[in-house]
């Protein structure tokens, strides 16, 4: 058996956290206890066979764009986008500092997870879309401090600006390749251009704090679909005046791309101003509503200028070409295709980086696939409930209320890393539920260095001072 062993997980989208009362509707994530239960038998496992391990956590682990920069959080609070949009670094750091709070036990088993003697264990983080404001020192130095990842522990916990590149394998979360409504003018240093005390938002990440933040209390599945575009195709079809608000809000945060082309006569008109117009106004929206229902060449039409917008928003070359009038056949099609452009980016890093694996995240589809190059493209998908593969009976139900969220998801994806006896990788798509059993030992913080409470005691109960009914932790995954 080989010494090393590593593990990569993505999307993870840990917030605020929830209350037994129901508060905080914008935490997504639902696996707290599984994550703890998932670094424990990653932890068993290295200590049974003294194998030294990593643990790659591929973008988005933090849901920075749905926490509020506030002092004293309040769940049950609803925030103005205000609280959202302030990406210094002192606001990033209270953001964190909420996060903490609100999963302290997977702080705590992080903490432990990491291990100086043999078997070593180390955590590396790469930035995401979603936590790009990893890349403030502060933050880093904040969530080192609360991990105890300093002194002999210092180098066992690892930041990546964008991507790791080593040992034939190539991790990269890949917002930046899909999608320019997520991309970034420089992923190694994301500040804003006008103001280098703040983070450029995206117009992606615009949409989460100015449209997803305020409709997931009504709507909890909106963002557990990648990516956006497929969402509002899918909505045409089973909530129109949703979708219009979406792509309305969407429209707002890329206002310097096109929308452009011919529509039918008395549709709406061309460009991205006149089309907000006639979507706001009540009358014509109701009017573009009724045609859309019982007009199929108006349907057509008005998805061939919905999808000239979504292309610009994207890369250089269209997406789809055969435009059709069924919403959820272009909400389909539209998704294979990204899943075809990461594909396809997988495959031009194996053949420029020399690279046998290649792990991406973002897309929240889990998949293994072998490349023409002979190497194997992953995407390790997210541990939030997705809903890529869902039936129209599911997405009926998703909208109509029905469908609540599972908690947590059963099945959770993860890649893993078995190195033979040359240090040769071989790469498995997984998926993890809570085992049957459980570590005969627990990792004892004492062996090592003090546990994510001790360390914290002061600042917990600062915290806790404050605020005593808030939890400790998720309450949605016993």
């Amino acid at each position: 058996m080989g010494r090393k062993l590593k593990f990569i997980v993505s999307d993870l989208h840990i917030g605020a956290g929830h209350t037994n009362k129901g508060g905080n509707l914008l935490e997504d994530f639902r696996a707290s206890r599984t994550f703890v239960d998932f670094l424990h038998a990653i932890w068993h496992e290295s200590e049974r066979d003294r194998r030294e391990v990593e643990l790659i956590i591929n973008g988005d682990f933090f849901e920075f764009l749905q926490v509020p920069a506030v002092d004293d959080y309040d769940p049950t609070i609803s925030y103005p986008k205000e609280a959202y949009l302030d990406s210094s670094q002192e606001a990033s750091i209270k953001r964190l500092n909420i996060i903490a709070k609100g999963h302290s036990r997977i702080f705590d088993a992080l903490s432990d997870f990491i291990h100086v003697e043999a078997a070593q264990r180390s955590i590396t983080i790469i930035k995401g879309n979603h936590d790009v404001h990893l890349y403030w020192p502060g933050v880093k130095s904040r969530l080192r401090e609360i991990l105890g990842a300093s002194g002999t522990r210092g180098s066992l916990l690892r930041f990546a600006d964008e991507f790791i590149s080593r040992e034939k394998i190539y991790v990269e979360h890949s917002h930046q390749r899909a999608e320019k409504m997520n991309g970034y003018y420089d992923s190694f240093d994301p500040r804003s251009p006008d103001d280098p005390e703040q983070l450029y938002y995206p117009a992606g990440s615009r949409f989460v704090i100015d449209f997803f933040n305020k409709v997931e209390p009504g709507w909890w599945f909106v963002d557990h679909i990648k990516p956006i575009p497929t969402l509002i195709w899918y909505a045409l079809k089973w909530d129109f005046d949703f979708a219009c608000q979406a792509l309305v809000s969407l429209i707002r945060y890329a206002p310097a791309l096109a929308l452009e082309g011919a529509v039918p006569e008395g549709g709406i008109a061309s460009g991205p101003n006149s089309t907000l117009e006639d979507l706001e106004d009540e009358v014509k929206h109701r009017e573009i509503s009724q045609r859309y229902t019982d007009d199929s060449a108006f349907r057509l039409h008005f998805h061939q200028q919905v999808q000239q917008f979504f292309d610009s928003i994207n890369l250089d070359e269209p997406l789809l070409t055969n435009i059709v009038d069924d919403p959820l056949e272009m909400g389909h099609a539209y998704q294979n295709q990204q899943h075809a452009l990461l594909r396809h980016a997988a495959q031009k890093i194996s053949e420029q980086e020399g690279a046998k694996i290649i792990l991406f995240g973002h897309t929240h589809y889990p998949i293994q696939e072998k490349l023409s190059t002979g190497s194997t493209y992953i995407n390790t998908g997210s541990w939030v409930e997705d809903f890529s593969d869902a039936t129209q009976k599911t997405w009926e139900a998703l909208f109509n209320g029905s469908r609540k969220p599972s908690h947590p998801p059963k099945w959770l994806p993860y890649a893993r890393l078995d190195y033979n006896e040359n240090d040769c990788p071989k790469v498995q798509l997984l998926y993890f539920n809570r085992p049957t059993y459980r570590a005969k030992t627990e990792p004892n913080p004492k062996t090592e260095t003090q546990g994510f409470f001790e360390k914290n005691l002061d600042w917990m109960a600062r915290l806790l001072k404050v605020n005593t009914q808030q939890p400790t932790d998720n309450q949605n995954d016993p």
